[in-house]
């Protein structure tokens, strides 16, 4: 029994001396459904949701209240900026739409490559191709034909993990994602 006790105080004492506190308007990154998204701190929980923060995530219009453990700051480098300008890499990009965030469906892929991409569904069935321009002073990608454009899908992108993961967001809650470690 002493053994659990002395468990529980450690445990308690962990969480609290190393749980990092945020500030209302911080820019941070809050770990949900395997990855990380980049927001902005609301509020600061108390009573009930003490030890909680209320995001408001980039690009999204609704609100979630997050562990303080799955929140950092946002992380940014010199070498996330470069890429910035110079939009999504060439490569493979898995689809998955987050319709139920804690099960996300993956719906197929797409491969970039010089302003062109081909769309394929899970049998690696060609689906379409079409063309792609990048604009870098508001981060996005426009599809100028073919199905992603029919389909109105937009093209927010962003750089998570030092340059590691390319992600472009297609609507609200599908996003085509390519990793390095996945290559």
């Amino acid at each position: 029994m002493r053994k659990f006790i002395l468990v529980a105080a450690l445990q308690l004492f962990f969480s609290i001396g190393f749980t990092q506190s945020f500030s209302i308007g911080d820019k941070i990154e809050a770990y949900n459904s395997g990855a990380w998204y980049k927001g902005s701190i609301l509020e600061t929980g108390t009573g009930t949701y003490a030890g909680y923060y209320k995001v408001q995530y980039d690009g999204y219009s609704q609100v979630q209240w997050i562990k303080a453990a799955n929140i950092r700051m946002q992380q940014t480098s010199d070498a996330n900026v470069e890429n910035d300008k110079k939009g999504p890499r060439n490569g493979t990009y898995i689809i998955l739409s987050y319709g139920s965030a804690s099960n996300p469906i993956r719906i197929g892929y797409f491969e970039l490559q010089n302003g062109k991409y081909t769309y394929y569904n899970m049998s690696k069935k060609n689906i379409g191709q079409g063309s792609f321009t990048y604009n870098a002073a508001n981060k996005t990608v426009q599809w100028t034909s073919g199905p992603f454009k029919v389909a109105n899908w937009s093209g927010k992108f962003e750089i998570d993990r030092e340059g590691k993961t390319h992600k472009i967001r297609l609507n609200s809650v599908t996003i085509g994602t390519n990793s390095t470690d996945s290559n």
